[in-house]
């Protein structure tokens, strides 16, 4: 038996407090002992792909300067604080761990031989670079030292008929590399790197800075604004990101501001960065009018209209900058990849996305017999904010996702083929 989760981002909860109680983790692992036992499954594997610890999503990274942060120079001072990070992150998340040491799952599963696997995303890319980290995280997950299949950029079994990956290799944003997917190409760093900790994460960071410096709100308020405007990154699509940020503003108009002078400053810290510049350099391509480059500019214009533009005008510069975020990548480079595989391969599985898919591609007819093919995507159990159809703004709710597979021993049937089960459970409450 195989089971899939992803996108869990362990945060150190220094840019907000996003991490995932334990009891998630107790209810998962007694279902997958339900599944397990009514399989008769003799071995069990726990693949965790991708994005398991976010070590970008912080406010630490402030501390260092841009030469020692991720897109730098790989320094040693990035080294160090990457592992107090992730040392933090440990912390953060001791209870959750433990439900993975060896000892625990043994007990739980009994004679279930079971193996935990481990694949990297974009959000943990330190974690198989940087030689401390990895063995943290080998004893974080409890993984075996002498497993192949863990740190590898993809999990393949023609026993299970799956091809696994964590997906940002389709993600123009999230991967810097080219088609050979090698060592090489995924150590290069992508500008979802520094979007993420110099945008996303710098922006509450400096407002809170900014407002606790203006004196407008009590410490309550401080709070509920710090947690808005934190909550931006769990906004689904992407590309939705743009009216949250305007829905923020129109929610705070007392502090407008502020706000607007503290993304001005943001903006322009980003767009000075050294990397940003260099990429820039090479992405912004005068025959391309829509190349990525393009894309990011467009969203750092809209930012920088705030102050000049009615909340109209800007909503709809809003809808014309997510028209370019529509097509589905991962989606696209599955159905693709599936021509390159093992032809017992029928399920292409990848996270990233943080929405919990399953789509039919294609039949594909061998030896008389007929495979299917399957793009799974595991979701994220972090909280998703969604944009209403009317505009009126966003409502969020957590999604858990995970996916098992069964070979025709575990789970007989007509074809004898493996299959799948996808089981997903939402939970809304306000807390």
């Amino acid at each position: 038996m195989l089971v899939f989760i992803s996108d869990l981002h362990f945060v150190d909860e220094t840019a907000g407090k996003h991490n995932i109680p334990a009891s998630a983790f107790e209810t998962f692992l007694a279902n997958v002992k339900v599944h397990a036992d009514k399989a008769k499954a003799k071995e069990l594997k726990i693949a965790f792909l991708g994005d398991i610890f976010d070590i970008l999503r912080t406010e630490e990274w402030f501390k260092e300067e841009e030469v020692d942060r991720p897109w730098g120079n790989n320094t040693a001072k990035m080294r160090e604080r990457a592992m107090a990070i992730l040392s933090k992150i440990e912390e953060k998340n001791r209870d959750t761990f433990k439900l993975f040491e060896p000892a625990a799952i043994g007990k739980r599963f009994g004679n279930i031989e079971v193996e935990t696997v481990y694949i990297p995303g974009n959000h943990d890319r330190l974690c198989w670079l940087i030689g401390d980290l990895k063995g943290k995280v080998i004893e974080l997950l409890g993984l075996k030292d002498s497993n192949p299949e863990n740190f590898k950029h993809h999990f393949s079994s023609t026993e299970y008929g799956v091809y696994a990956l964590h997906g940002h290799s389709f993600d123009k944003f999230n991967y810097e590399g080219g088609p050979g997917h090698t060592d090489k190409d995924y150590k290069l760093v992508p500008i979802g790197d520094p979007i993420t900790t110099e945008l996303i994460a710098k922006l509450p960071y400096k407002l809170m800075k900014n407002v606790e410096a203006s004196g407008n709100l009590s410490e309550e308020e401080q709070e509920n604004l710090k947690r808005n405007f934190q909550e931006i990154e769990n906004v689904r699509p992407f590309s939705a990101t743009l009216k949250w940020l305007l829905y923020q503003v129109e929610a705070n108009r007392d502090l407008k501001e502020i706000i607007e002078d503290t993304v001005d400053e943001v903006v322009k810290e980003f767009q000075e960065l050294t990397f940003v510049k260099k990429w820039y350099d090479r992405h912004d391509l005068w025959c391309n009018p829509f190349d990525t480059a393009d894309q990011i500019q467009g969203v750092l214009y809209f930012l920088e209209k705030f102050k000049v533009f009615s909340t109209g005008r800007l909503l709809d510069i809003a809808d014309k900058i997510a028209a370019l975020f529509g097509e589905d990548e991962l989606l696209k480079g599955a159905a693709n990849l599936f021509s390159k595989l093992d032809s017992r391969i029928q399920y292409i599985v990848m996270g990233h996305t943080h929405d919990p898919l399953k789509k039919a591609l294609a039949l594909n007819r061998e030896g008389g017999r007929i495979f299917e093919h399957v793009y799974l995507n595991t979701g994220t159990w972090r909280k998703r904010y969604h944009e209403c159809r009317d505009g009126s703004g966003f409502i969020g709710w957590k999604d858990m996702t995970y996916m098992m597979f069964y070979t025709p021993e575990e789970k007989p049937n007509q074809h004898g083929l493996p299959v799948f089960e996808s089981w997903s459970g939402s939970l809304k409450r306000e807390e």
